[in-house]
């Protein structure tokens, strides 16, 4: 089988979001359960009068894997509707780039979706290909 590059994105949106630091240490705890994960630290940042928190690991699979990087943030805007995001930058085998991009999918919501649901009160989360990723067009 070959192997493909088949990231894929989280986004979540929490019932409510009062503190970002809050929700994720809780998102980190989830996401230490997963045995891929690793290296990971959760940093604070602030601009502009608004302030989230990002937690920075590596995912560590056979086929190979490059970062993992998520976002907590408390407000939902057009250009942003979600409270977390999550960049899953990683290789999948297949035997085609659409099989590659199943098993990613798969990995994401069997491995990490039922750990976040079980440590956060999630609205939604959504499992996405970086296709399927709101754009908005930018003016």
């Amino acid at each position: 089988m070959a192997v493909f590059r088949a990231d894929h994105y989280l986004v979540a949106e929490f019932e409510e979001v009062t503190n970002v630091m809050d929700i994720g240490e809780k998102v980190l705890q989830a996401l230490k359960e997963v045995l891929e994960l690793k290296d990971l630290a959760i940093v604070t940042k602030r601009m502009e009068g608004k302030q989230w928190a990002e937690i920075l690991g590596r995912i560590d699979v056979p086929e190979g894997s490059k970062a993992f990087w998520s976002m907590i943030k408390k407000e939902i805007t057009e250009r942003e509707p979600y409270n977390l995001f999550i960049r899953l930058d990683r290789n999948a085998e297949g035997n085609d780039i659409e099989e590659a991009r199943a098993a990613v999918k798969k990995w994401a919501e069997t491995e990490i979706v039922p750990k976040i649901e079980g440590k956060t009160k999630p609205k939604s989360i959504r499992v996405l290909q970086p296709n399927e990723l709101y754009m908005p067009e930018l003016k």
